[in-house]
């Protein structure tokens, strides 16, 4: 099985690591597993059109080799229809662990661009996946990318629909941004599966920032990350006033987007400025605020 998890450090710098006595909890939290999908030294295994890929250790980020695609573009020589074409490069992903996303939080990638134009247009590449079929094929612009310099391409899987069976992945230009002639290389490295190390809470609000004081429920949501396929977290959420909690729910969640109910009870709440909190039994905090005012009707 040609895959590998690796744990990934987000924001420790490398001073911080040689000086620190002991690990920062922090950047411990946000500690990262990784699945490599497919490395340099699988070059012979895609498919291209209009272009060439091929092995490359000449510009590396993250990894020892990288895919490096090549296309010169000609807008004379493409299919006979569309002689502007799109040059691409794809490849079949099989089955297996490689193909189900479930349980992973990120599609991750580097990309470095080498052109002979002075800069990139403001769509120099695309990225599309097959979920599972060319009907239902997903794309993204990857406009972020620059001439001269590595940049990070970190897509959430939220995104993506029916990440459970993406069978194909695909990289293109349009010829049509490009000038005729025009020479563009992208070295792609550490195409790669990324997930929280343990449970984490992402993208938490309340559905409704300001309620009314008579308000008797009060929907939260947020998505979970960092939980593997089959496998639970405990969440407990909260509404705090000055006074203290006046709201609490506990609850086991899966991976993926959740919503959670608070009962806020018959009695009604003092207007003013609560903060929303909710938790997994061994990380950190998120919070948010919600505003209580007069209810119109009382």
């Amino acid at each position: 099985m040609r895959y590998r998890l690796l744990p990934l450090l987000i924001g420790m710098a490398l001073s911080g690591l040689a000086a620190a006595g002991s690990a920062d909890p922090a950047a411990s939290a946000n500690a990262m597993e990784k699945m490599l999908l497919f490395g340099g030294d699988t070059a012979k295994e895609w498919s291209a059109a209009e272009c060439t890929v091929e092995a490359s250790r000449d510009r590396v980020k993250a990894t020892q080799t990288a895919l490096r695609w090549s296309i010169p573009v000609d807008h004379t020589t493409g299919e006979p229809n569309y002689p502007v074409g799109w040059p691409r490069f794809g490849r079949t992903i099989p089955e297996g662990p490689l193909r189900d996303w479930r349980g992973w939080d990120y599609l991750h990638f580097w990309v470095y661009t080498e052109t002979s134009r002075d800069t990139l247009p403001r769509e120099p590449a695309s990225l599309g996946l097959h979920v599972p079929d060319r009907a239902r094929r997903w794309s993204r612009s990857l406009a972020e990318l620059k001439k001269g310099e590595w940049v990070e391409v970190k897509i959430p899987l939220s995104q993506i629909p029916d990440h459970h069976d993406v069978r194909f992945i695909q990289f293109n230009i349009a010829e049509s941004n490009y000038n005729h002639g025009d020479r563009v290389d992208f070295y792609i490295d550490d195409l790669a599966l990324l997930r929280y190390a343990r449970p984490t809470l992402l993208e938490f609000a309340a559905e409704s920032g300001v309620i009314f004081a008579d308000t008797r429920q009060l929907p939260v949501r947020f998505r979970m990350a960092g939980v593997k396929p089959g496998e639970t977290a405990t969440v407990t959420c909260e509404l705090r006033g000055n006074r203290g909690v006046v709201a609490r729910e506990t609850a086991k969640v899966e991976h993926g987007a959740q919503r959670l109910v608070l009962d806020l009870g018959t009695k009604g709440l003092a207007p003013g400025t609560y903060i929303l909190s909710a938790r997994t039994s061994d990380g950190a905090p998120v919070t948010a605020r919600v505003r209580v005012v007069e209810s119109p009707w009382r």
